[in-house]
C-alpha cells in the first residue's frame, strides 16, 4: 500500500502499517477476509504481523488450524492499537480542516430500529451531509443507551442519539423528539380477540410480558410481576410477542407493518399511554471538528 500524497488527497501523517493491519485482522475475524480489506495478499499480512510481534517482544495471535485468535496480551495490544488510530486519524482530520476540507472519522451511535421513526429524519440528514464534497469515514454503531453513554464519554463515538433516561453530568443533551410505545399481543395469545377492547392497565398483569433489557417501563406503570423474558432489541421483542406466549412493548412506527399485515395487534388501555424521549448526546467538553458539528447542524435541521 502506497501513501497518496497528491494535492488533494489527504495524507495519513502518522499511518502504521503493522498497527493498521493488526487492528483490521482482528476485526475481519483472520487474514483471510482482512486481505480484501486491505488489499494484499495473505502471506503480506502474515509478515506485517510477523514484524509488529517481533517489534513487540511477543505473540499478539494464534493462527493455524484452530483458526485466528488473539492472544492475552494481543487483547490488550489490540485496544491500545485501535485507540491509537483512532487519534491519529482524528489528528490527521483535524489538519486537514485548516484546509476547509470535511475529513477525519464520525462515528455516530444510535439505538435500534430508529430508520422509520418518523419525527427524527436521522437518513435525511445522513444523507444531506453527505451530498458535500467529504472524505469523512463513517461509523455508525448501534448499542443500548448505557452503551452508547459509556462510549460517548470514552470518547469512542462523536455523538449518540437514543432515548437517554439516564443522563449524566459529562454528557450534553438536545431534545430531538418523541416516540410513541403501545402494547401489542399476536395470534394465539388470550388477548388478541379481545384487544380492540380498552382495558385498565392493572388487569394485564397476569400475563407473561417480554421487556427490553436496557429500558423496564412497562412492568412498573401496568402493576406487572417481573418479565418473563428479556430482549436486547426491537427486532426480537417482536418476534417474542409473535410467539403468542407474551405481551410487549414496541415503538408504534416499528410495529405498523406487522399489525397491517396481521401479525401484531395492538392491546388498547383506558388509562396507560407512554413515550419516549430521543436525545442527541455529545460529550461536553469535547472540541467539536468540522464534520461532527456539520453532522449535528443536518441533523437538527431535520426534526
Amino acid at each position: 500500500m502506497q501513501i497518496d500524497d497528491r494535492p488533494g488527497n489527504p495524507m495519513k501523517l502518522l499511518r502504521n502499517p503493522l498497527l493498521e493491519t493488526f487492528v483490521t485482522v482482528v476485526e475481519c475475524g483472520g487474514f483471510s477476509d482482512a486481505q480484501y480489506a486491505l488489499g494484499i495478499t495473505q502471506s503480506a499480512i502474515s509478515l506485517r504481523i510477523r514484524d509488529l510481534e517481533t517489534s513487540l517482544g511477543y505473540r499478539v495471535c494464534e493462527r493455524g488450524r484452530g483458526g485466528f485468535r488473539l492472544t492475552e496480551r494481543g487483547e490488550i495490544a489490540y485496544q491500545k492499537a485501535r485507540d491509537i488510530l483512532r487519534s491519529a486519524r482524528d489528528f490527521d482530520a483535524e489538519l486537514m480542516e485548516l484546509r476547509d476540507t470535511v475529513s477525519g472519522d464520525l462515528r455516530i451511535g444510535v439505538v435500534d430500529a430508529v430508520d422509520s421513526l418518523p419525527d427524527l429524519g436521522l437518513v435525511q440528514a445522513i444523507s444531506r451531509f453527505l451530498s458535500r464534497p467529504n472524505d469523512v469515514r463513517l461509523e455508525i454503531v448501534v448499542a443500548s443507551p448505557t452503551d452508547l453513554t459509556q462510549r460517548l464519554i470514552s470518547g469512542d463515538l462523536s455523538a449518540a442519539i437514543a432515548p437517554f433516561r439516564n443522563q449524566v453530568p459529562e454528557l450534553s443533551y438536545n431534545e430531538l423528539c418523541k416516540e410513541e410505545h403501545r402494547l401489542y399481543c399476536a395470534p394465539g395469545h388470550p388477548l388478541f380477540d379481545e384487544a380492540d377492547q380498552p382495558r385498565p392497565s392493572e388487569s394485564l398483569g397476569r400475563y407473561a410480558f417480554a421487556q427490553r433489557s436496557y429500558d423496564m417501563m412497562v412492568s412498573p406503570a401496568l402493576g406487572s410481576p417481573e418479565p418473563k423474558a428479556v430482549v436486547a432489541n426491537m427486532e426480537a421483542m417482536a418476534m417474542l410477542i409473535q410467539t403468542g406466549h407474551y405481551i410487549g412493548p414496541l415503538p408504534t412506527h416499528f410495529a405498523a407493518n406487522r399489525v397491517a399485515s396481521g401479525k401484531l395487534r395492538e392491546i388498547r388501555l383506558s388509562d396507560t399511554a407512554w413515550q419516549s424521549t430521543f436525545y442527541l448526546a455529545i460529550r461536553r467538553t469535547a472540541v467539536l471538528r468540522h464534520a461532527v458539528d456539520l453532522f449535528i447542524r443536518d441533523l437538527t435541521q431535520t426534526v
